[in-house]
């Protein structure tokens, strides 16, 4: 993994700016954001109409990436879905085992067997509305970044959200990360018709 890769970060909640004019003080608009919609096999979500989007999905998971422009920065946003349906507390638990905590691992270790020494925290968002638990993994140099990775369970699918890539690259593309955690949707199992009872002659 490249520097440049691994310098990829957490997501940075951004610090609304106040404008002091007098005794007042009001939040600064949000940037319009043109977007595009992602749709399929019951995952769908918005982002910026300028993010490359990548699907590699499998027949056991859902995974796409969006990747920020070259010239606006160094940013990538990771979306994985396995496409089973979690109908019990330990369906999701093993979901979590094996979808988020591995992946964090192995980010980790691929960070040390670079000669880097990441550092991890708790951290929590908000996915689709409601609250999403993750762990922070930082790089702290001259250039502090890693990953944010995020969790949560919609409509008894198990989502991973991971933001990638430098501090300073994160807080500028703030706007589009709350376009795209914001519009997480996942559609919920149809449930089975029942087959019509056999008529008797």
């Amino acid at each position: 993994m490249s520097t440049k890769r691994i310098l990829k970060i957490l997501p940075a909640f951004v610090a609304l700016a106040c404008l002091t004019a007098g005794a007042q003080t009001q939040e600064p608009a949000k940037p319009q954001i043109e977007s595009k919609h992602f749709a399929k096999d019951g995952l769908s979500f918005d982002y910026p109409a300028t993010w490359e989007l990548s699907d590699q999905s499998t027949p056991q998971m859902q995974f796409i990436q969006l990747v920020q422009p070259a010239r606006a920065g160094d940013v990538e946003y990771r979306i994985r879905s396995p496409r089973e349906w979690l109908k019990s507390p330990q369906k999701e638990l093993e979901a979590k085992k094996l979808i988020h905590d591995r992946y964090v691992d192995d980010f980790a270790r691929n960070l040390e067997g670079a000669g880097l020494r990441p550092q991890r925290s708790p951290v929590t968002t908000e996915m689709a509305g409601s609250a999403a638990e993750g762990i922070r993994i930082r790089v702290m140099d001259s250039n502090p970044g890693g990953m944010d990775s995020y969790f949560r369970v919609i409509s008894d699918r198990f989502v991973d959200l991971s933001v990638i890539g430098g501090d300073r690259d994160i807080t500028r593309a703030a706007a589009a990360w709350d376009l795209v955690r914001g519009s997480i949707h996942l559609e919920a199992p149809l449930e089975p018709k029942p087959s019509p009872a056999k008529k008797t002659p």
